[in-house]
């Protein structure tokens, strides 16, 4: 897939999610079908995504972070999804041992962090 249509994949799941964990001044009202509806597309976006990876470390760590998020407010929790959120994970961990320091970087070590607690240990990090 081309590096600009995987971008403009990633940042549309960005998008998806933030509609669901509004922060500060973007907090939108959803109606109940259009939860669902939110749901539904994190889910499908999430699937696309999933086998997919990055033109450059910085591109597969914005991925990364996205598919994580996507994965921290599916509703479809089970153990395929549970399964592709750890394999995710793993990921996560090695990209973040060689990217360098930038916004990317701590944005994707916190949501790391966040979600290896629902996990037995992965490595040390």
């Amino acid at each position: 897939m081309d590096a600009v249509v995987l971008q403009e994949k990633i940042d549309h799941l960005l998008r998806s999610v933030r509609r669901l964990l509004p922060v500060g001044s973007d907090v939108c009202y959803l109606y109940s079908d259009d939860v669902s509806q939110l749901h539904q597309s994190i889910h499908n976006q999430l699937n696309e995504l999933y086998p997919l990876r990055g033109e450059t470390m910085e591109q597969d760590a914005s991925l990364c972070l996205a598919l994580l998020l996507g994965y921290s407010v599916s509703m479809y929790a089970n153990p395929e999804e549970e399964s592709k959120k750890y394999n995710t994970l793993v990921r996560s961990r090695h990209i973040l041992q060689t990217l360098s320091t930038s916004s990317l970087k701590e944005q994707l070590l916190t949501v790391y962090h966040e979600l290896t607690e629902s996990f037995e240990p992965i490595e040390n990090f």
